[in-house]
């Protein structure tokens, strides 16, 4: 079996903002150390590729920070650029057609740039059990065994433990659900995704024909050009939840027990004691998420669970206890000053 890993580079991450913006998102920024979200994410990943090659699919606008990156940290890859976003369901499709025309039994192992998971051995194990699994046709999903009844992520109801039959997905609950849920053995929705190339290409003809179609119609002629086609743009604009997961009978679920988040926003980067940086002097400050940019210095005194992020152009205070809900703040913005919604 030869083992392709596809780095999903996704968008900004608005609860994230001032730092995360479209033209430099969340993926590249270093949040939890000297390297970025994405290249630990490809040293985590690269050594899956035995037979196979490392994907990283992304936007066209982020090639410099794609292979820039990459090239600091000396992995090499496939780029497959996307023209114009079309969430997860296309760019999954556009990896996994790259992938089986250049072998038809390649295993995808799709994983998201950004995420958080300090320990890469037991992550590799886990994608390496998933893929023999996936090898027999399923598509494997990871599920983390949740450590708290988080209403920031999905869910992913088992038919059992260990490695069992997806029996639901359900959406991001409330705490009080999400207690509910851990208590029945619900686990949470990593969004990594281990599936035979042929097999995903296949169950989009049966449930997204259009978003095979485009992915197919996209392909760059030579196997190492890397920019996708403009009929990538025709597309349907669909996760892969809705376009195969939901849909599928053929998903499966691997618990898995290490230390997993999504970074989504500032309170998940002060639980890891991450998301700080640059120039600080902190006076009695308690578990905030205090982060300056290049050339600032943030001072802070006597505070407490707060997010205080400095960039040259913009300021973000928040109480961390509010920082999933920053939409009210991003649509504030597009009407009073949509050029901070973005760098200059």
């Amino acid at each position: 079996m030869a083992l392709y890993p596809v780095i999903m580079c996704g968008g900004a991450g608005t609860r994230l903002w001032p730092a995360s913006r479209p033209s430099r998102p969340k993926p590249f920024l270093k949040l939890t150390g000297d390297r970025s979200l994405f290249q630990e994410t490809a040293l985590r990943v690269a050594p899956l590729a035995q037979g196979g090659r490392l994907i990283v699919v992304g936007g066209q606008g982020h090639s410099r920070w794609i292979t820039d990156q990459l090239a600091e940290i000396g992995v090499e890859a496939q780029i497959l650029l996307e023209p114009e976003a079309r969430d997860s369901g296309p760019a999954m499709a556009a990896a996994a057609a790259w992938t089986q025309r250049i072998d038809p039994l390649g295993v995808n192992a799709f994983v998201a740039s950004d995420h958080h998971i300090p320990d890469a051995s037991a992550f590799r194990a886990a994608v390496t059990e998933a893929a023999a699994e996936a090898e027999r046709g399923r598509i494997v999903t990871l599920g983390v065994a949740p450590t708290s009844p988080a209403s920031a992520y999905g869910y992913i109801k088992p038919a059992g433990r260990g490695l069992s039959r997806v029996e639901a997905f359900v959406e991001k609950p409330d705490a009080s659900t999400a207690g509910g849920y851990i208590l029945a053995g619900y686990l949470w929705n990593s969004g990594n995704f281990i599936v035979r190339a042929g097999v995903l290409m296949d169950e989009l003809r049966r449930h997204a024909p259009g978003m095979a179609e485009a992915a197919l119609a996209a392909l760059p002629e030579e196997a190492d050009d890397t920019v996708l086609g403009a009929a990538f743009a025709e597309a349907p604009k669909l996760s892969i939840d809705y376009a195969v997961m939901e849909k599928t009978d053929l998903a499966s679920v691997l618990e898995v027990h290490f230390q997993w988040s999504d970074l989504g926003a500032w309170d998940a980067l002060a639980a890891i004691e991450g998301g700080g940086g640059g120039k600080r002097v902190l006076q009695d400050a308690e578990g905030c998420v205090i982060r300056a940019a290049e050339g600032m210095v943030v001072a802070a005194v006597g505070v407490r669970n707060l997010a205080i992020i400095a960039e040259r152009d913009a300021v973000l205070v928040c109480d961390l206890d509010r920082a999933q809900n920053l939409k009210g703040v991003i649509e504030a913005l597009k009407s009073e000053s949509p050029s901070h919604l973005d760098f200059s």
